[in-house]
């Protein structure tokens, strides 16, 4: 019923904060960079979820799971408002994580037990997009 611009620019700023730290840990790689990087993510969720309101019950409950089934942190991703997760899973506890979203998450449902196979898969970080010039 209304614009919201303060909450709206407190998330927006907020996220521009959180991926400096994000970088600034990336860099340092402090002992616990692990938690920290999950601690964010998880942040950046709420954050999304509370301020920005981007997000449905869906997929707060496929966030909520992924942290309980392992993963030390995650968001949606994408354009939000039913968009996806991501998360960040460590390798020790992938199997364990993918078996217990699938079975809480995926099979729980069954128009979401259809989308499963295209839905659920581990992937790993890369450098991103990068453009080459010749000189």
């Amino acid at each position: 019923t209304s614009f919201k611009l303060h909450q709206r620019a407190k998330h927006v700023y907020s996220e521009a904060r959180r991926v400096l730290q994000f970088k600034t840990v990336c860099d340092e790689t402090p002992a616990n960079a692990l938690q920290l990087l999950g601690d964010l993510m998880n942040q950046s969720h709420a954050s999304c979820r509370d301020m920005y309101e981007c997000s449905c019950p869906e997929l707060d409950q496929l966030v909520d799971i992924c942290v309980q089934s392992g993963a030390v942190g995650s968001r949606l991703t994408g354009a939000g408002w039913g968009g996806c997760a991501v998360s960040m899973v460590p390798t020790s506890k992938l199997d364990s994580f993918l078996s217990k979203v699938q079975e809480v998450y995926y099979r729980a449902d069954i128009q979401r037990a259809a989308l499963q196979t295209h839905s659920l898969f581990a992937t790993q970080p890369g450098a991103g997009a990068t453009v080459y010039h010749e000189a």
